[in-house]
């Protein structure tokens, strides 16, 4: 009996190509879990401090007409994120498997460091800074969140938004909580990720 002769031994990183068909883009605590909850079946946890979201949540969007949408609620991104700041390149790898971009606002935010228009401009600028920017070539949409919020100022800060980005993004003002205008939200989505259905 031959006695054989050593094997070898190899070790492989397998990454998975496509997660979603859309991914939320927004900082924590803008309302993208309750965003998938709403819009599908999915349950991920929610709550009222930041980074609640540590890895993706998926859930799916069905339609009458029998397609459906997989979507998204991505951990929440920071100032930095480019340089991996707050695990920033872990998280920015997510949104590489998607095929389209939801950025999620916060429509209220106002603390004298940050408005909705600061807010996007800081993550479009993180995905720009990432890996070339190829990201930015996705298509995208923003839906400006927590419209229910009577006791702010959220139509002025949507009204600034939108005049400075209306003429490159479509966006969408809703309330995830309340369910305002997320059957427009999902149409429009679905549009944009199933043109041809």
């Amino acid at each position: 009996m031959d006695p054989g002769q050593l094997g070898d031994a190899f070790e492989y990183e397998l990454r998975l190509k496509l997660i979603a068909d859309v991914g939320f883009i927004g900082f924590p605590n803008a309302g993208k879990s309750t965003l998938l909850s709403a819009m599908t079946r999915a349950f991920p946890k929610i709550a009222h401090y930041p980074f609640t979201t540590l890895r993706p949540h998926i859930g799916q969007a069905r339609f009458v007409d029998g397609s459906n949408i997989v979507l998204a609620d991505l951990p929440g991104l920071i100032e930095g994120a480019h340089l991996n700041k707050g695990l920033g390149h872990e998280f920015l790898q997510h949104a590489e498997r998607t095929k389209m971009l939801l950025y999620v606002l916060d429509g209220t935010i106002a603390d004298g460091k940050r408005t909705p228009l600061k807010d996007f401009q800081v993550l479009f600028n993180e995905l720009k800074m990432y890996k070339g920017g190829f990201l930015l070539k996705k298509p995208a949409l923003i839906a400006v969140n927590k419209s229910d919020r009577s006791y702010t100022n959220f139509q002025t800060r949507f009204n600034t938004l939108k005049s400075r980005y209306d003429m490159e993004m479509q966006m969408i003002p809703i309330s995830a909580k309340e369910g305002t205008n997320l059957e427009i939200l999902l149409e429009t989505i679905r549009e944009m990720v199933l043109p041809n259905e």
